[in-house]
């Protein structure tokens, strides 16, 4: 039977519990401490993190070197018995730091594996639900070439169109490559390129530009983004945002962020869209949300997770809840606690502290099994299939294989906004939420739609992401009234409000 994690609201005590369990993962109910050999901290809502029982031969893990039954044949051509496509030090005869980027494809649920292994045909193809290797991207003839990686991340659009970015560890020297599939029996176009000997100035000079990539979007409308290294390039300390016009060919520009600006190369590591004009990345202590207008990037928050080794990312929103997850990537192989874990936060109020931010932590590493060295920082986070409030995160550290969860959030802990119980979120809850405006030890029906008691901005947000829907979803026929249409335009100046984004 596997395990799960649950978290229910929070408490500030961390357990840590032995349990007979291949998995890292145990259950934490309200007075209870039963926990899996992980540390669980409090979180902004009761949730469940299982691993997906389906993935990795069962077990949720599809670990470096495992060789899986129903594998394309012919995968295990370096070492016998052992898959070429997901390296670790710790297995003789393969080679470490070889996999980065990981997509996910919303049309066919597939994931999209990058690997420089030696074995060759490194874009590879899994199953999402098993993990099994069902063959590679067709790379083409003299098509994909150049830069110090010639692959390194991978995104894939909610069209199914495909995007590899190579690394370009300077712009001025290599060009900056994206790839681009129309689906993934497609052979590859060149979406972008610039800098380099490209006919094209890159969008920042002498950056290095590739060690992330991010797609929203489909066709004309599809944004990429690619985060900048720390270098000697002024201005590092943002990203390259790529835009198109017919859906197939992209140009680059350099978003600039003159005011209260990150620090150099805060993108480079991690980095997400939260919206097609706003993205979030992450390198240091610190995540950066930046707002995007032309070539502008304007700093509209900052918030603290529980490390800087947490870095690559991803953005979703499930059950109405703007949700953040981040998988710990760092050098630590001695540390019990350095279990290439995921952590999952709630963005709904950036200000709120991290432990009321936070949902839930964990890891499918063996029990006791300490991650292996990600000396580089490197790897991909992404959400798979979403439904309702239960998520699929797929979860990649650098030399620890690919790990699936399933994320539950507790249906009756979801945020409601609908605060006179009439079946619809209009005006009139508007206008409950602005005269219960302040209030603390309150309840829903008095303008708390997230529960945690108080009424504040955070509900408000709650309140504008399920405007014109039932709680639930559904749509509704909801017509706002004039006068909250103009009251929610004066209450909600200077508040960030919450986008949706589409998975």
């Amino acid at each position: 039977m596997l395990a799960s994690w649950r978290i229910t609201r929070p408490s500030t005590t961390r357990i840590k519990t032995p349990m007979r369990s291949r998995f890292n993962l145990g259950v934490y109910a309200l007075g209870t401490a039963l926990v899996a050999g992980a540390w669980l901290v409090n979180s902004a809502a009761a949730a469940t993190l299982a691993p997906l029982a389906t993935f990795g031969g069962g077990d949720g893990w599809r670990a470096p070197g495992e060789l899986l039954a129903g594998d394309t044949p012919g995968v295990d051509t370096l070492v016998s018995g052992q898959y070429d496509y997901l390296g670790s030090a710790a297995f003789p005869n393969t080679t470490a730091n070889l996999e980065r980027g990981l997509a996910y494809n919303p049309v066919t649920g597939n994931l999209i594996l990058v690997s420089r292994s030696n074995a060759g045909n490194g874009l590879r193809i899994l199953d999402g639900q098993t993990g099994v290797d069902e063959g590679f991207l067709n790379q083409g003839t003299g098509i994909v070439t150049g830069g110090l990686f010639t692959t390194n991340m991978a995104a894939a659009a909610d069209d199914g169109a495909i995007y590899v970015s190579n690394l370009a560890t300077d712009t001025d020297t290599s060009t900056f490559k994206i790839y681009r599939w129309a689906n993934e029996s497609a052979e590859p176009t060149v979406a972008y390129e610039g800098g380099g000997a490209s006919s094209n100035p890159p969008t920042l000079a002498d950056a290095r530009l590739g060690d992330t990539l991010d797609v929203i979007g489909t066709g004309a409308s599809t944004r990429l983004a690619a985060g900048y290294g720390a270098t000697a390039a002024t201005g590092d300390n943002s990203f390259a945002l790529f835009t198109t016009a017919n859906g197939t060919d992209f140009t680059g520009t350099h978003i600039s962020v003159a005011t209260n600006p990150p620090a150099d190369g805060d993108f480079r590591l991690g980095l997400t869209f939260r919206d097609s004009d706003t993205v979030i990345g992450k390198q240091g202590t610190l995540a950066h949300v930046v707002d995007v207008t032309g070539s502008t990037g304007t700093l509209v928050g900052s918030f603290d997770t529980d490390g800087a080794s947490l870095r690559p990312m991803d953005f979703a929103m499930v059950d109405g809840r703007p949700l953040l997850a981040i998988v710990e990537a760092s050098p630590d192989n001695t540390s019990p606690e350095a279990r290439a874990r995921l952590f999952v936060y709630d963005l709904t109020d950036l200000s709120a502290p991290l432990a009321e931010r936070k949902i839930i932590e964990g890891s499918i590493l063996p029990e006791g099994q300490i991650q292996e060295a990600n000396v580089n920082g490197t790897g991909q986070v992404r959400f798979g299939a979403i439904a309702g409030n239960v998520a699929t995160i797929y979860a990649m550290s650098t030399n620890n294989g690919i790990q699936a969860f399933q994320l539950t959030l507790d249906a009756g802990t979801a945020d409601n906004a609908d605060f006179n119980g009439d079946g619809a979120v209009d005006g009139n809850d508007f206008l409950i939420w602005q005269s219960k405006f302040g209030a603390t030890g309150t309840t829903q029906p008095n303008g708390d739609a997230n529960g945690d008691g108080d009424v504040t901005a955070a509900d408000l947000d709650v309140w504008k992401t399920q405007f014109g829907a039932a709680p639930s979803g559904s749509a509704i026929a909801a017509v706002p009234e004039p006068a909250a249409g103009l009251l929610l335009a004066s209450a909600a100046a200077g508040l960030w409000g919450r986008r949706r984004r589409g998975r």
